[in-house]
């Protein structure tokens, strides 16, 4: 049984009502998951696009490729599942999985609320499609390497998305450039652009409060501090890249910004 103050995640694979140490009843042959395709986007709100513009576009060319409709259809099906989980059961679940911590902390701790402990159910969201067997996305990967790759032209291949991006290496001298700008708190913000780069590390010298170093993987950076109340400090920001896991680069120039805590 998944403890709750164990740290784990509905998206880890683990369940309120699992038990990890139980054996898998009925143990299947796993095959071993496609390599990550250079053309399939990394973050979910991309792979959503991506996988909505295939299916369209994948139907306006199977003719003009010679693929069988059968073939073509099974995998339409696949997109359509992909989808449904990235989207909708996703979506649901992320809900659910907040709704169902709070209702654990009434369980234990709300004698305010009325009548017997009532446990909420997971709805599955609407408009689920037939459902297929596991691993639909490698099933579209290998149809797109084993039956459109072969007759695709460049044409066709760049408006169904399947040609990865060209592998640039950046300029080993290069720096980071950034802006800063107060939010709405106060606080500093480090407006940065990511390009290739997996982010980027950063200093802060805070004066009389020393210097500070965090990372950040994802534009924009938020400095969570403020000098003491009613007194202004000048600091300054100089920000280094991450490349494919490793210091990138050089470290850019410091820029100055003065913070208020009012």
């Amino acid at each position: 049984m998944v403890r709750f103050d164990s740290g784990a995640r509905f998206d880890e694979g683990h369940h309120f009502d699992e038990d990890e140490t139980a054996p898998n009843p009925k143990p299947k042959t796993r095959k071993k998951p496609m390599k990550h395709q250079d053309y399939f986007p990394m973050r979910i709100g991309d792979q959503i696009i991506w996988l909505t513009n295939f299916r369209a576009k994948l139907l306006l060319h199977a003719t003009t490729l010679g693929l069988a409709p059968a073939a073509v259809t099974a995998i339409v099906l696949d997109v359509d599942n992909a989808l449904y989980a990235l989207q909708e059961y996703r979506g649901g679940v992320e809900t659910f999985t907040g709704a169902a911590y709070a209702r654990v902390k009434d369980v234990l701790f709300n004698e305010a609320l009325e009548g017997p402990i009532e446990w909420l159910a997971f709805a599955l969201p609407a408009g689920a499609p037939t459902a297929v067997a596991y691993g639909c996305l490698d099933r579209v990967f290998a149809f797109i390497s084993d039956e459109i790759r072969p007759v695709a032209d460049d044409a066709i291949a760049q408006e169904l998305g399947i040609v990865g991006a060209a592998q640039i290496t950046p300029d080993p001298t290069t720096a980071p450039e950034f802006d800063l700008r107060a939010t709405g708190g106060g606080k500093l913000e480090v407006v940065w652009t990511k390009g290739v780069f997996d982010g980027v590390k950063l200093e802060f010298d805070r004066g009389a409060a020393g210097l500070f170093a965090d990372m950040d993987l994802r534009p924009n950076y938020t400095l969570n501090w403020l000098p003491p109340t009613g007194t202004a400090v000048m600091i300054k920001v100089r920000l280094k890249y991450i490349y494919k896991g490793e210091d990138f680069g050089n470290w850019s120039e410091w820029q100055g910004w003065t913070l208020a805590a009012v």
